[in-house]
């Protein structure tokens, strides 16, 4: 009688690829939103629009280089200059002479709480470089000051047609509105850039320093506002 081959169940199993396995923690990897690059950091630096860019349009990129830890110096600085330069179109807008309190609103407000973010994460233990705290808190005055850009023709237009007679708004009651949503902006643009950055993963206590830094951040933002008298 002719010998079957063997069955299925007696066939040996294939070996498992290892390159396949490699490719597919490639994968895995490439899945995750890749960090700015030097070059495009650096590009932004030199051309305002892409400076727009870095500090609203990818969060998830800026998390990727606040956990790799990379180009966190350049993208800082973008950061700040962000919060100076698209701030001061608002400013003028509200006078020409108080070009300068949007810029100190946000910008100054966030400079002031800087130090206390910073040694609050240290005191409890986090370890967040002075780069990466920077980056975090200097999204809040970047995205804001991006969104004032934005608001400025709007606020613009209605300082011309609106004339707070009868029940109308007025239009510094617009302003004071469009700047808090500015604020909520910053606000969210942070904690966008946080989560991507996985710094929150298995820990508690940061979220709760960032917590604690909010509500003081926010103190001092109101007595900022009323200071400025806007």
């Amino acid at each position: 009688m002719g010998q079957f081959p063997d069955s299925p169940a007696s066939a040996p199993l294939p070996e498992p690829d290892p390159s396949l396995a490699s490719l597919a923690s490639r994968a895995a990897r490439g899945a995750r939103p890749e960090p700015h690059p030097r070059e495009a950091v650096a590009a932004a630096l030199r051309n305002p629009l892409r400076m727009l860019e870095l500090a609203i349009a990818a969060p998830e990129r800026i998390g990727a280089n606040i956990e790799q830890r990379a180009g966190l110096a350049g993208i800082a600085l973008a950061f700040l200059l962000c919060g100076v330069a698209f701030a001061v179109p608002y400013g003028c807008v509200l006078e020409l002479r108080a070009f300068w309190k949007p810029l100190a609103l946000f910008a100054g407000s966030t400079a002031l709480c800087l130090p206390a973010l910073y040694v609050f994460a240290l005191y409890l233990g986090q370890r967040v470089t002075l780069p990466q705290i920077l980056v975090l808190a200097l999204a809040i005055p970047a995205a804001s000051a991006a969104f004032t850009f934005g608001f400025a023709p709007i606020l613009w237009f209605l300082r011309v047609t609106m004339h707070g007679g009868g029940t109308e708004i007025p239009w510094q009651s617009v302003s004071s509105v469009l700047l808090g949503v500015a604020l909520v902006a910053g606000i969210v643009q942070l904690w966008r850039s946080l989560f991507a950055s996985r710094l929150l993963s298995g820990t508690l206590l940061l979220p709760l320093v960032m917590l604690v830094w909010h509500a003081v951040f926010l103190h001092v933002f109101v007595r900022m506002f009323r200071v400025l008298e806007l």
